[in-house]
């Protein structure tokens, strides 16, 4: 799916906290969203999902104006991911049931996306008795497992140990397979380098720039990147 969001804000109270001239998303890719905190970058995901809405503007999915024709076609994680109160299996297979999909589908993607992260020891446990990062691979697992055309992943990895990191990373890379387009949040510039095909940075609720992720976290041309760039002592990634 191919997403163009145009001429769009959003504003709280009366105040802009998001401005958007143009931004482009193609399917096949993985967009990673970076930037400060409170920059709107969580905003701009939830706007283009359809969590939330913009103010003013326009968004188009495969040139349809509405979310509404396309709105089976995405998946979202949120920060603080919610779990139903149930076992951990039911949890991660409960999309797949609400569209009726077969037993025969469910099972083989059962058995294809569990081996990317460990949880087997998991599955019969209440989701919500897990800790934090146990609870985000079920969140991740719950979302990839639906092969949506789009999937919007916000920090899905913040509270995990750098192995389930490495190993979420790889299934996340699978989500952009087949024409599938991921767009994901994330504070840290190191998975930025592992996963991104494209990056977008924003500052105070716009884009400052964005580009091929070799060209902007090599050459970045704005300078409050080429500061935080510097502070981390990260060149020539």
């Amino acid at each position: 799916m191919n997403i163009r969001v145009l001429n769009s804000s959003k504003e709280f109270n009366g105040k802009e906290v998001l401005h958007i001239d143009e931004l482009d998303f193609k399917e096949g890719y993985t967009y990673v969203l970076m930037g400060l905190n409170g920059s709107g970058k969580s905003t701009l995901l939830q706007c283009i999902s359809g969590l939330d809405t913009f103010t003013r503007g326009n968004v188009s999915y495969d040139n349809y104006n509405s979310i509404n024709f396309v709105r089976k076609d995405i998946s979202v994680m949120l920060q603080k991911p919610y779990l139903f109160n149930c076992s951990v299996l039911e949890n991660i297979t409960m999309g797949l049931k609400f569209k009726k999909f077969s037993k025969e589908i469910i099972e083989k993607r059962i058995n294809t996306y569990l081996k990317y992260l460990v949880v087997d020891d998991l599955l019969h446990k209440n989701a919500r008795e897990l800790s934090g990062g146990e609870q985000e691979k079920v969140a991740l697992l719950r979302t990839a497992i639906l092969e949506t055309k789009v999937t919007f992943l916000d920090e899905p990895t913040a509270s995990m140990d750098i192995e389930n990191i490495l190993r979420s990373e790889k299934l996340i890379k699978t989500m952009s397979q087949e024409k599938r387009t991921v767009i994901l949040v994330t504070h840290d510039l190191l998975q930025a380098e592992r996963i991104a095909d494209y990056i977008i940075f924003m500052d105070k609720g716009k884009v400052i720039e964005q580009g091929e992720k070799y060209e902007v976290l090599n050459f970045p041309k704005h300078k409050l990147l080429k500061q935080i760039f510097k502070n981390n002592n990260i060149k020539n990634i």
